[in-house]
């Protein structure tokens, strides 16, 4: 679906041909100002002109991913068009909708099998085929979902995670005490089980030095060379947490040696994702320590609080989970058998 650009007006137009009781037809439109309004014209007719079902998936994905550009984050944009273009389109992009059966995609998900991926991306990358095609379904007059009959893959949580206790935690703050800034993100991440996207995101206006609080309202991304500030992951992300007052101190000492600080400064500007990751990678194996994900650490702060009693409600709140139930599902293995003191209970009435 190529776009063309007029030498004398300088403007862009398309040229393409659809079939009208099966005679040929050329289409010819131009005027555009941008090649990306001559291309989405020259989809949009297509995709009207056609009967519903006889759209090709690479035309329902440019019209979905059109639809959900208005509706989702630019970070959640990028994770849906990296796994469409990775997984689903190469596979499915030639068919039209009508020709997706259940043993269609039961045959991708096996490709998808034998890639020997995590269980819970399989999940992840088998929804966004769930979401596409329920898009169709809802707009593009597909009868069904071929999805429901051919089951899912995957696992939604991963089971047993990897994780730091406190002891494997201080081991590694040892082995990198001398990078000031990563001691102070880490310990943040470790004693607050923040997500890393909230601690980037972190200004120091946001920390309560008296009360020894940190407010959670907003989220950081590196989003194709761009620094990207937005609102948290759900409402309950918006939140205000305690944090240990040795850490506070930390991060008192720490602004000392910012250039020229202010409320609004942001006290990991430059910093990303992957550097506290690289950090990780080769921190952890200096310190003769199992590598784990910067995400784990946040898993480590909620298993350590509920191997201290912690009620699943609190640290679901203090986590910023949309739901209890979400907390549940993620920590279950970790909460205690409490089945000897319902006994001893029920004995003593």
């Amino acid at each position: 679906m190529p776009a063309y650009k007029d030498k004398k007006s300088k403007k862009w137009y398309v040229s393409f041909y659809v079939k009208e009781n099966g005679i040929s037809k050329k289409v010819k439109k131009m005027g555009f100002s941008k090649k990306q309004e001559a291309m989405e014209y020259e989809r949009n007719y297509i995709n009207s002109f056609v009967s519903d079902t006889e759209i090709t998936f690479e035309n329902l994905y440019k019209s979905y991913m059109d639809d959900q550009k208005n509706r989702l984050k630019p970070s959640t944009i990028e994770s849906k068009t990296y796994i469409f273009d990775k997984k689903i389109l190469p596979f499915f992009k030639k068919y039209k909708i009508k020709e997706i059966t259940p043993l269609l995609v039961r045959k991708w998900q096996n490709e998808l099998i034998k890639g020997n991926l995590a269980q819970t991306y399989l999940r992840a990358i088998h929804e966004q085929l769930v979401a596409i095609l329920n898009y169709a379904v809802k707009f593009y007059n597909l009868n069904k979902n071929p999805c429901s009959a051919a089951g899912r893959i995957g696992k939604k949580n991963a089971g047993e995670m990897n994780i730091w206790t406190l002891d494997e935690f201080k081991q590694f703050i040892e082995a990198i005490k001398h990078k000031k800034e990563a001691v102070v993100g880490f310990n943040i991440l470790f004693y607050t089980g923040m997500r890393i996207g909230e601690m980037l995101a972190l200004t120091i206006s946001d920390i309560d030095f008296e009360k020894c609080k940190i407010r959670i309202n907003k989220t950081f991304q590196r989003i194709k060379r761009t620094d990207v500030i937005s609102t948290p992951k759900t409402p309950k992300s918006k939140r205000t947490i305690d944090c240990p007052k040795f850490v506070i101190d930390i991060i008192q000492e720490y602004i000392k040696v910012l250039y020229k600080p202010t409320p609004k400064t942001r006290l990991f500007e430059g910093f990303t994702k992957f550097k506290f990751q690289n950090d990780v990678n080769v921190y952890s194996k200096k310190a003769n320590l199992k590598k784990i994900r910067v995400h784990d650490l946040r898993h480590s702060h909620a298993t350590f609080l509920l191997s201290k009693g912690v009620n699943i409600v609190s640290l679901s709140r203090r986590l910023g989970h949309e739901r209890v139930s979400t907390t549940l599902d993620i920590y279950s293995h970790v909460l205690k058998e409490d089945d000897d003191l319902i006994k001893d209970i029920l004995n003593s009435l």
